[in-house]
């Protein structure tokens, strides 16, 4: 008679655990896989948002400029460190009464103020992330760079004189704007207009005469446009770049900020 076999032998039962095992790899792997895509995908994302607010922040900012430091200025922040404006660094004065230059508090438009005829300094600088890892937390994947903000109170800035260029002794307010930023690929770029361009506006007379010899570059002061380019990149991911013209309303004026004028 014919026997008949149940069951599965021990080879034929190793093979198909192989199999099963080959498969389960497999399989992770591929979640393992499109997972780590949608993470990338996720910070990507995040990444990107984080340019555009960045740029939000310091557009809002420009437009409430009443002067845009010009290039090649080296100012000195209250802590003592020198930056110089340019490609790395751009520099504003905020005058008192708009939303980022206040007395802050219960009435931080207080027409008696102390500081109503006062500026506020806006410092933008590209900066190591170290010195900020408790506020920004350990991660590995962020480049060693990040955007910062300082923004200076109170800058005393005289009718028909030049701003000053020494903010020492003044309070001084640092933020992170963004972080990850890759330094070559995020610049600030300025646009002077010409004299009979802002021969029409209010301007002080020192800033709008080449004739002053000691200091015969200073029309260009008179800030037509700023363009801010931001780049934020994360290890292994591609770059996230935000671009912008903005406008600024960075023409000197002779009165001071609360006369109106």
């Amino acid at each position: 008679m014919r026997r008949t076999r149940y069951g599965f032998t021990l080879i034929e039962l190793l093979v198909s655990m192989g199999i099963l095992a080959l498969l389960l790899v497999l399989s992770t792997n591929l979640i393992v896989k499109n997972q780590q895509i949608a993470n990338d995908q996720i910070t990507h994302r995040k990444a990107s948002e984080d340019a555009r607010l960045a740029l939000l922040r310091i557009g809002e900012l420009t437009s409430s400029a009443a002067y845009v430091f010009p290039r090649g200025e080296r100012l000195t922040l209250p802590s003592g460190r020198h930056v110089t404006t340019g490609l790395r660094t751009l520099a504003l004065l905020v005058p008192w009464g708009t939303p980022f230059c206040n007395d802050g508090g219960a009435n931080p438009y207080n027409s008696s103020s102390t500081h109503k005829d006062e500026y506020c300094a806006v410092v933008y600088t590209i900066e190591n992330r170290a010195p900020y890892r408790s506020i920004l937390g350990n991660n590995p994947k962020a480049q060693n760079k990040v955007l910062v903000e300082h923004v200076i109170k109170w800058v005393d800035w005289p009718p028909n004189t030049l701003p000053t260029r020494d903010f020492t002794g003044l309070s001084d307010q640092v933020g992170v704007v963004a972080d990850s930023v890759v330094r070559s690929a995020t610049n600030f770029r300025i646009t002077s207009a010409s004299i009979s361009r802002a021969s029409n506006k209010p301007i002080d007379p020192i800033l709008a005469t080449r004739s002053d010899g000691a200091r015969p570059g200073d029309s260009n002061a008179l800030i037509d446009n700023v363009f801010v380019e931001v780049t934020l990149r994360y290890q292994g991911l591609r770059d996230a770049k935000e671009q912008r013209v903005l406008l600024a309303k960075a023409v000197p004026r002779s009165a001071p900020p609360g006369t109106g004028n």
